[in-house]
């Protein structure tokens, strides 16, 4: 995988070439099959996901429905960040090729290339804040207690 290929996923796309490659090398290639696992809800949650091929359904017990993820996509970012359980479970819809990029690789980056780690963080954040922000938007008004709003 060389970096020119990850300019197409949202948190490498202002990375430079040689950022770029530096964080192709630490990932980690997989292909699924047409109903494949790659996780389970309540897995522990230790890899980002990029979809380079094909197409990923994600599914959830609290959410009505699966939803299909085609190439470019990128999830599962806060599993570079904090250690938990994953929230979805997520398998090939179609054959599908994924990157993984594993958290302790991402703290190896922020070590050796600490610039590098930061911007990918920054991006992963504002994807975040805005996920949340829609999230906020389609609850009716009144569903927020200000009160409780920052717990």
């Amino acid at each position: 995988m060389s970096g020119e290929s990850l300019k197409g996923f949202a948190p490498f796309a202002d990375l430079s070439e040689a950022e770029r490659d530096e964080v192709a090398d630490l990932l980690e290639e997989r292909s699924l099959s047409p109903g494949e696992t790659l996780f389970v809800e309540g897995d522990d949650a230790e890899a980002m996901v990029l979809v380079a091929g094909g197409t990923v359904q994600i599914e959830s017990r609290r959410v009505p429905g699966p939803a299909s993820l085609g190439a470019g996509a990128v999830f599962g970012g806060m599993a570079l960040f904090a250690v938990g359980a994953r929230e979805t479970s997520a398998s090939g819809a179609e054959r599908a090729e994924v990157l993984l990029l594993r958290r302790e690789d991402f703290l190896r980056l922020a070590e050796d290339s600490p610039r590098t780690a930061y911007r990918i963080a920054m991006a992963l954040s504002a994807e975040m804040a805005g996920l949340v922000r829609n999230a906020l938007g389609a609850l009716p008004i009144g569903s927020v207690d200000p009160a409780n709003a920052g717990e």
